[in-house]
């Protein structure tokens, strides 16, 4: 009789064991599981806040380079407005206007004597930036080409209107005088020549 009840409390004993361990072992898993999500929930959180800061960052750079592109504008437009508000010399500008009239007076020599006269003094100005020396050089510069090559044909008629005066080649000569003159109608050394051989020779 007592060994059966031995026994039995021994198959009790063991059982309560059993359930214990099974209770541990329930229990070591519901924390673990609990564990696990906190980990991931604070990761989440790092991920978030990751991002948001990797969008503040953006928004910063964007802002800086925002300030200075405007920087750069401001000054490039600050540049441009000194190069714009450059004035010619008033000196300059007098000698351009007084070969510009000599010019469209037709009177070219005179013209082409003045447009020489404008490069010295330009290039000796030192308070005429380099850009704007440039430009004043090339604002005249057709007219002045132009008034030369008009003074030099004319001349080369005149020339040639000497050496057929010379060899008593009288009408030819005032041939070439008269080119001259259509030429450059103001040529004053032609109109006398031309002037003086119709009167000596008392030719019409």
């Amino acid at each position: 009789m007592n060994m059966k009840n031995t026994n039995r409390l021994r198959k009790i004993s063991f059982i309560l064991i059993l359930f214990f361990i099974a209770i541990i072992i329930a229990f070591s898993l519901i924390l673990s599981t609990g564990c696990s999500n906190k980990s991931n929930t604070g990761a989440e959180g790092t991920s978030v806040s990751d991002v948001q800061s990797d969008q503040s960052s953006a928004q910063n750079s964007s802002s800086s380079d925002d300030s200075s592109t405007t920087t750069q504008s401001s000054s490039s437009t600050e540049n441009q407005d000194i190069t714009t508000s450059e004035q010619i010399p008033q000196d300059i500008q007098q000698m351009i206007d007084e070969a510009d009239k000599y010019y469209n007076n037709g009177e070219y020599s005179e013209a082409v004597s003045a447009y020489r006269k404008i490069r010295p003094a330009v290039e000796a100005d030192s308070s005429i930036s380099a850009s704007l020396k440039e430009q004043i050089l090339g604002s005249y510069s057709e007219n002045f080409e132009d008034s030369k090559t008009i003074t030099e044909t004319a001349r080369m008629h005149y020339g040639n209107a000497m050496q057929l005066e010379y060899e008593k080649r009288i009408d030819e000569a005032i041939k070439e005088l008269e080119e001259a003159l259509k030429i450059y109608p103001k040529y004053q050394d032609a109109i006398d020549k031309l002037d003086s051989i119709k009167s000596l020779y008392k030719l019409k």
